[in-house]
């Protein structure tokens, strides 16, 4: 299936800190998703809904139903959900609202990223439709951030693009990798928005969970399963792999 400039668009229904973790996990788990919005109560779920806002699947707690138990007679049947749970269970209440699949409440990549597939098997033409409105002409620039507000402790440090060697997401939380030292610093944003505010001739999403810069890049060597693996020009312990359906623009992206 085709999905370049095609996006899932979620509605999350947690409690704040719980919702944007899964927020986080859930573009790592499919990168055609993104969240619309992270709301604490399936009331204020039907209200967003209720102003018109358009979304394709909802992920929510199913712990969250029990405050507003009469809230689904109103609510889309049409919009299919994923159910969060502590103890996951079908129930008679879930099939009513369209139920797609039921989740542990801290479910692995691997788990969410099988929820999506069933989600476009099942759901191909909602994401066909969702495409993002076209960009006008000076919108790139404007996106663009050439700033970053970094924490590392208590302190708070600025940082700038050039002094970002690849930016990290690890257990729900986004690093910025410093290119000179390879310090790592908390920083309050998604990959998935960061992508859209980076330079793209200078940074690219290799994977799941980093972007890199062009410049921290070192050797890059042929991997197993079709992947590329980079060193980086800084010390870092962990691999660097670029994932099997990146490698063709990565490439471009590296020889322009």
């Amino acid at each position: 299936m085709e999905t370049e400039n095609q996006f899932i668009q979620c509605l999350v229904i947690h409690k704040p800190e719980e919702g944007y973790r899964l927020s986080h996990h859930i573009h790592q788990a499919c990168l055609e998703a993104k969240t619309m919005e992270v709301l604490p109560s399936w009331e204020e779920a039907m209200q967003y809904l209720k102003a018109g806002n358009k979304v394709d699947l909802i992920m929510g707690s199913y712990e969250l139903t029990d405050l507003h138990p009469f809230v689904f007679e109103k609510m889309d049947k049409s919009i299919p959900v994923i159910f969060t749970s502590t103890k996951p269970f079908v129930t008679e209440k879930a099939f009513a609202l369209n139920c797609m699949d039921f989740l542990n409440d801290n479910p692995s990549d691997e788990r969410l990223s099988k929820s999506f597939e069933k989600f476009k098997l099942l759901y191909r033409h909602k994401v066909v439709q969702s495409k993002p409105s076209a960009p006008s002409e000076n919108s790139e620039s404007q996106k663009q951030k050439s700033r970053f507000l970094v924490k590392s402790g208590e302190q708070l440090f600025q940082k700038t693009q050039e002094d970002v060697a690849f930016f990290l997401a690890d257990q729900g939380q986004t690093y910025l990798v410093e290119a000179e030292t390879g310090h790592q610093y908390l920083i309050n944003n998604k990959l998935m928005d960061l992508e859209d505010q980076l330079d793209p001739k200078q940074f690219f999403r290799i994977n799941r969970s980093m972007i890199m810069n062009v410049k921290s890049i070192g050797a890059i060597k042929k991997y197993i399963n079709n992947r590329l693996k980079i060193t980086p020009r800084i010390t870092f312990n962990e691999e660097i792999i670029v994932s099997r359906e990146k490698v063709s623009k990565f490439k471009k992206w590296v020889n322009q």
